[in-house]
């Protein structure tokens, strides 16, 4: 009896491997981009009690045999959909996003993201028969969260999911979401590595463990995360362990040492997991890369019907760089008032104090090159568009980093200017300490238009005037909706967009773009 279920479970195993092979393939064939993330993971039969077909780790596919045998005969442009599905995961990199807490409306939004660009690239390839109302859900989305830009999709999703019971968020409620959950999911969550956090899943979540038809308890979950042996390699391991009898006379003598090398085990498991982890997500990103070069090299042939798709991967590929990090590039060497301590020598010091009673041999250097920010400028949007509590809270979240880092000297020259359509204000600061004063009385001026030219010009002008002798550049908070100056200027530019989880506006070659999180600024 065991032999033949045994055997069954092997016939299922190649033949579900056989189909996501050949799901591969029809994916390959019509999107050539797709051909490196297709065949990153290798493929994995397990019997864990998934929801769905199939779920990954981010190294393997992860599939459950009989639902991927099912899931065929249902339909085979179903299951080529599920395997794409999958893969867009792990190109996106959600398996490995620890940042969104709430689960529930994290995996929400990124089936709707994947499969709105998915649907976006088969087109007429691969159609599913809930494709026309996912359409109109996604439209419906746009339309209450204003994008599907994974940030701000995830506030509307967190929102509604947490909502009273009985109660609605902009008119999604608990029946709503379990719909959307119904027709948007394809693949299992459980097993991504943003999750493998020892946590159980809700009570209805996917990922719950089954019995198998005998009564048996089906493979753990937390195994999946751990373990790497197939069905055949376990039971060779198995048949290899001594018996209960033979090992019982031993036990006792070695607990504490079998306790200590557990414990050793576990944490050595635990920084391998963590390693693993961080290798495959950097992984991914190189391929991400590659999908994306590859996608604008064949764009041609799909016309408009990859659009979404290119944007998420633009979103997902974008530096990202701290604000803080960012304005150290406005450092420039100049000589300090400071000990010198790299050629500060103790020795001679102490023995000059030891011998000729508090007067030290050899004094220490008091003046040293040191890379400090002085001259530069922060221009302010104050354009109608820009709110004036986040522009606010820009210039002090500024001026925190100025003020609590080494990096930035105390005596400054910096140009805080106000402009819409027009300079508004130019306050000047020559001391750090000078700071709080300024922000008790900070007014914001304008609310007209946008026009970034007459601020470029005024600095322009006080260059020639010699009070910005030494810019290193300009740092320029803005919506980016606005007329930018045609002719480079020969400082450092930086246009400071708030991240809202999308892509910033454009802005010309020559000036960097830097997106800032309104966590940021407190």
């Amino acid at each position: 009896m065991q032999d033949q279920k045994m055997e069954r479970q092997l016939r299922e195993d190649a033949l579900a491997k056989d189909i996501l092979e050949e799901a591969r393939i029809q994916l390959m064939l019509k999107f050539r981009f797709l051909d490196l993330a297709l065949w990153k993971m290798e493929i994995l039969p397990v019997r864990a009690g998934f929801a769905y077909p199939t779920a990954t780790d981010g190294r393997r596919v992860l599939l459950e045999p009989s639902r991927v045998i099912a899931r065929f005969q249902e339909s085979g442009d179903e299951s080529i959909r599920d395997q794409l599905h999958l893969v867009l995961h792990c190109i996106f990199r959600q398996p490995f996003d620890k940042t969104y807490e709430n689960r529930e409306a994290w995996s929400l939004t990124c089936d709707i993201i994947v499969e709105n660009a998915a649907m976006d690239i088969c087109g007429q390839r691969f159609v599913s028969e809930g494709d026309a109302e996912r359409k109109q859900v996604i439209s419906e989305l746009r339309m209450k969260a204003g994008t599907l830009a994974p940030r701000k999709l995830y506030r509307l999703l967190e929102a509604a999911v947490n909502a009273p019971e009985g109660a609605d968020h902009l008119g999604i409620g608990r029946s709503q979401l379990n719909t959307w959950h119904a027709l948007f999911e394809r693949d299992d969550h459980v097993a991504w590595p943003a999750h493998a956090d020892g946590t159980e899943a809700a009570d209805g979540e996917p990922g719950d463990a089954s019995t198998d038809e005998d009564g048996a308890q089906e493979q753990d979950i937390d195994r999946i995360h751990t373990d790497d042996l197939s069905d055949s390699e376990e039971q060779q391991m198995q048949s290899t362990q001594p018996s209960q009898e033979e090992t019982s006379a031993d036990s006792e003598e070695s607990d504490d040492a079998q306790e200590d090398e557990s414990a050793q085990d576990a944490a050595m498991a635990d920084d391998a997991s963590s390693s693993d982890e961080k290798s495959s997500e950097e992984e991914w990103e190189e391929v991400a890369k590659q999908v994306q070069m590859d996608l604008e090299t064949f764009s041609s042939q799909f016309g408009d019907g990859a659009g979404e798709l290119m944007d998420a991967l633009a979103l997902a590929n974008r530096r990202r760089l701290s604000y803080t990090d960012f304005l150290r590039r406005f450092m420039v060497t100049s000589e300090d008032m400071k000990i010198n301590m790299d050629e500060f020598d103790y020795i001679y010091y102490t023995y000059g104090l030891e011998l000729y009673e508090n007067m030290p041999l050899v004094e220490p250097l008091e003046y040293m090159d040191d890379k400090r920010i002085r001259d530069f400028v922060i221009v302010i949007d104050t354009s109608e568009s820009v709110r004036e509590t986040l522009v606010q809270r820009f210039v002090q979240h500024t001026f925190d980093i100025l003020k609590s880092s080494e990096d930035f000297a105390s005596t400054v020259n910096v140009h805080v200017i106000q402009s819409d359509s027009r300079v508004q204000s130019d306050t000047t600061i020559t001391d750090l300490r000078d700071v709080d004063k300024l922000m008790k009385g900070f007014v914001v001026r304008g609310f007209g238009g946008t026009d970034f030219r007459p601020a470029f010009d005024h600095v322009e002008g006080l260059r020639k005037m010699g009070k910005l002798d030494d810019l290193k550049g300009i740092i320029y908070f803005t919506d980016g909706l606005g007329q930018f100056p045609e002719k480079a200027p020969d400082y450092d530019v930086a246009f400071v967009f708030l991240d809202e989880g999308e892509l910033p506006p454009p802005a010309p070659p020559w000036a960097v773009r830097v997106l800032l999180n309104e966590e940021e600024l407190g």
